[in-house]
């Protein structure tokens, strides 16, 4: 290592003992249960507080059989994305399904994202640009905030 790449090491390993002493550094929980209301974090029963299974659909037994299915029928990888690999038939089917049921007009389409998170950062780039003001709260979820950016 050179000696800027070492002076830089100390750096992060003192800024992290700093955060160990304060209780601040994050740590990764291994939860060891289904998306849910009660679960099961680091060996011992909680709680779950902070699970995005608003609809409480991630454990429904027709959801796990339908996506069972799913995978048996095209596997469980895309292998790249949509632009790249091309859009698949569940994908397009899917998409067509929900844009026929939220359609207040017609010829309206829908476009599925694979986490919410990107879907807020491509929401607000097509919503806003530069010249527009975005107010937000720094204790949004940070989807928000990155897209305001």
């Amino acid at each position: 290592m050179t000696g800027g790449a070492s002076a830089r090491i100390g750096r992060l390993e003192a800024t992290l003992a700093r955060r160990d002493a304060d209780g601040l550094r994050r740590q990764r929980r291994i939860v060891a249960a289904p998306s849910g209301p009660r679960t099961v974090v680091d060996g011992g029963p909680m709680l779950g507080f902070a699970s995005n299974d608003y609809l409480g659909l991630a454990a429904d037994p027709q959801v796990v059989a339908a996506a069972r299915d799913a995978a048996a029928a095209w596997g469980v990888g895309a292998g790249a994305s949509h632009l790249v690999s091309g859009h698949s038939v569940p994908h397009d089917a899917l998409e067509r399904e929900l844009a026929a049921f939220v359609a207040p007009a017609g010829g309206v389409d829908a476009l599925l994202f694979s986490s919410g998170y990107l879907a807020n950062l491509a929401i607000q780039s097509v919503l806003a640009d530069r010249h527009d003001a975005n107010f937000a709260d720094r204790l949004n979820p940070a989807c928000l905030n990155h897209g305001a950016l």
